[in-house]
């Protein structure tokens, strides 16, 4: 789902560019290491990399983390920021793929190598952070995510819950949560999938992951109205005149076509249909709204 999952990923990505990279306050935390390195030049390097990433810049963004990394092999935050690095071109891939085109054939191919190749390099980053630093839960977190963009929902579970589990250097609780839901759901687990979006919505409200998550499962559950309100919510978002509070999910808008098309409600499904197609023409979800189809499989 390149849409609303990616957006707050790319959220976390301002958040971590304020976060202190200051070795001394991590020190009771990651171990800095007191002699053999450069920590300070290292987290100078951080620090551009981190910007670079803002403005997704990736190129400029790698290039510092590893230089941050060269100057301190012990740095994991610069590993994490090299693993986010590797996260977005996955994102900005998996966008091409499905969003700005809707690939087919031979380009649909290598692109979902690279996708991929970008997923299992990220992971790599994230892992070797938590070898450094056990407590990262961050690291731990966007491991969890990776596993879920590479259909592992068993192994998301486990990185996702050990986030939980030490919670101090996790950025967004919340979010991670929604990601633990959506695990959940990909297993087939319905019971605790609702759990732990609803828990997630209960710290964050309004948030557009959680929310469009817990009305897909509640339409697997064919709880048809409470899916329709939370696929409305997330529409109605959109209507926020913050522009960073704005969903734009044109999963949402199939998701309520289909629902109201189950329920008959066949003008309502025509408007969701339309908002659909309004965000973009080209997606994959654009190829199904346009079918209009009444069977509606989660």
């Amino acid at each position: 789902m390149p849409g609303v999952a990616s957006d707050a990923v790319r959220k976390k990505f301002k958040a971590l560019a304020m976060m202190s990279c200051a070795c001394a306050a991590l020190s009771a935390l990651a171990g800095c290491p007191s002699g053999g390195v450069d920590t300070a030049r290292s987290n100078t390097r951080l620090d551009l990399a981190k910007d670079f990433v803002n403005k997704h810049d990736l190129e400029n963004a790698e290039t510092e983390a590893n230089r941050a990394i060269a100057l301190n092999p012990h740095n994991e935050e610069a590993l994490l920021v090299r693993g986010l690095v590797s996260l977005l071109r996955a994102y900005d891939t998996q966008r091409l793929l499905e969003v700005d085109g809707c690939l087919t054939g031979l380009d649909a191919e290598a692109m979902t190598r690279d996708l991929d190749t970008f997923l299992k390099k990220a992971d790599r980053d994230f892992e070797a952070a938590t070898k450094l630093a056990p407590d990262y839960s961050e690291a731990w977190s966007n491991r969890g995510l990776v596993a879920n963009l590479l259909e592992d929902p068993d192994a998301a579970v486990g990185y996702l819950t050990k986030a939980l589990d030490v919670p101090i250097r996790l950025m967004n609780p919340a979010l991670t949560r929604s990601h633990l839901g959506w695990s959940y759901f990909k297993k087939g687990d319905a019971v605790s999938a609702a759990k732990e979006l609803l828990t997630a919505i209960q710290f964050q409200p309004g948030m557009c992951v959680a929310t469009y998550r817990l009305g897909r499962v509640y339409f697997l559950r064919e709880e048809w109205e409470k899916a329709a309100e939370l696929f409305a919510r997330v529409i109605e978002a959109d209507e926020n005149p913050d522009e960073s509070q704005r969903c734009n999910s044109q999963e949402a808008r199939l998701y309520l076509m289909k629902v109201r098309t189950q329920q008959g409600l066949l003008d309502d499904a025509k408007q969701a249909k339309n908002a659909c197609l309004t965000l973009s023409q080209k997606s994959c979800i654009a190829v199904q709204c346009r079918t209009m189809n009444g069977t509606a499989n989660p």
